[in-house]
């Protein structure tokens, strides 16, 4: 009996020191995860100053190491009581990305209205709505959240992991977890 209880208390220490001894986990992101939180997180209408009306939908995203920015390009559709009818384009967006070690997440930084291009406007009025998107674009999404770390990726057996680092490819994220001692 003490011999069987003995090599049950080596496994437990062995399987104990393995864990403590693991080391870094790797998570990549890709664009079209990011892609999808953005189109669930803008799914509803954005009221720009009360008069105009901004959906965007569909998503496309790609990333920048050499500028560690995301790119991002949404269909949009505005409409306003001060329009006749809809206006149907495209919004390009791009930001930094951050990583928020208190919440896991992968949040907005510095967003950028790249460029609003409505079919059927015309210049001058596209210009003036770029203005526009510009100044209050890129206070609506400062900040957003894009992607939060799943609970499953921050435990592994007994291990207990943290952020420690995010690095933009051209392929998408890959954050480094470090386990806790």
């Amino acid at each position: 009996m003490k011999i069987k209880l003995l090599a049950l208390l080596s496994v437990l220490f062995l399987l104990i020191g393995c864990a403590t001894m693991m080391g870094d986990r790797t998570v990549n992101v890709t664009g079209e995860q990011i892609a999808q939180k953005l189109n669930e997180k803008l799914a509803l209408p954005i009221s720009l100053l009360k008069v105009f009306d901004v959906n965007l939908t569909n998503s496309l995203v790609t990333f920048d190491k050499t500028t560690g920015r995301m790119i991002t390009t949404m269909d949009t559709k505005l409409s306003s009581p001060l329009l006749n009818k809809s206006l149907a384009g495209q919004l390009g967006i791009s930001g930094k990305l951050r990583f928020d070690a208190a919440t896991s997440s992968v949040v907005l930084d510095e967003p950028k209205i790249e460029k609003l291009n409505l079919m059927g406007a015309d210049n001058k009025y596209n210009d003036l709505l770029n203005a526009l998107a510009s100044t209050v674009g890129g206070e609506i999404l400062n900040g957003l959240t894009l992607y939060t770390v799943k609970p499953d990726d921050l435990k592994f057996g007994d291990t207990t992991y943290s952020p420690k680092n995010m690095v933009v490819t051209d392929s998408g994220l890959q954050l480094t977890l470090t386990p806790q001692r």
